[in-house]
């Protein structure tokens, strides 16, 4: 049994099936060369309504820890191949290293990014303060974000916020064509 450095969570699999459905293969880009895949579908804006955000995928799980658990796959390869050399292990594998502690420093940031405007979005939406979302969030039995998201228009109600007048001189659409 050999004691591998890294231990992936999901298998290699696993992670080359999340990554056809879900994302594309990014060119070699000089400027981000340790991300290797984009998603195939844009985020939403904040014009957009936050449910449409949720149900888009705007706020899952930031991609950069599956890459990362592909490279400590790769990385894991090399070790088998360069297991009685460890000076040519660690020379076979400094980038593998780089691009890991790249990509997992985009995940934090990333991620820290994502659950603040996931708390700012669900005050804004409903009539909810920054104390009950956390206690909700601790709280629920719900085990994805839109059931969360449904639980949570039941029990607070939405804020009922007014859209925003047409500017003045500014016809709309359905007047112009009726």
């Amino acid at each position: 049994m050999i004691n591998y450095p890294y231990t992936p969570v999901h298998s290699l699999e696993w992670l080359e099936k999340y990554f056809s459905k879900n994302y594309n293969k990014k060119k070699y880009d000089r400027f981000m060369w340790w991300r290797s895949y984009s998603p195939k579908s844009s985020p939403l804006s904040n014009r957009h309504p936050f449910r449409d955000r949720i149900i888009n995928g705007d706020y899952d799980m930031a991609p950069y820890r599956f890459e990362a658990e592909i490279v400590e796959h790769r990385m894991n390869q090399k070790f088998e191949l360069y297991r009685a050399d460890d000076v040519q292990y660690r020379e076979q594998t400094a980038l593998d290293a780089a691009r890991r502690k790249r990509l997992m420093d985009d995940f934090e940031k990333e991620e820290k990014k994502r659950l603040e405007d996931l708390r700012v979005g669900f005050t804004r939406e409903f009539k909810m303060t920054k104390e009950d979302y956390d206690v909700e969030v601790v709280n629920t039995n719900s085990n994805s974000l839109l059931k969360f998201y449904e639980e949570m228009e039941k029990k607070y109600g939405t804020r009922a916020i007014p859209p925003a007048p047409f500017p003045s001189g500014l016809v709309p659409a359905w007047k112009r064509c009726g």
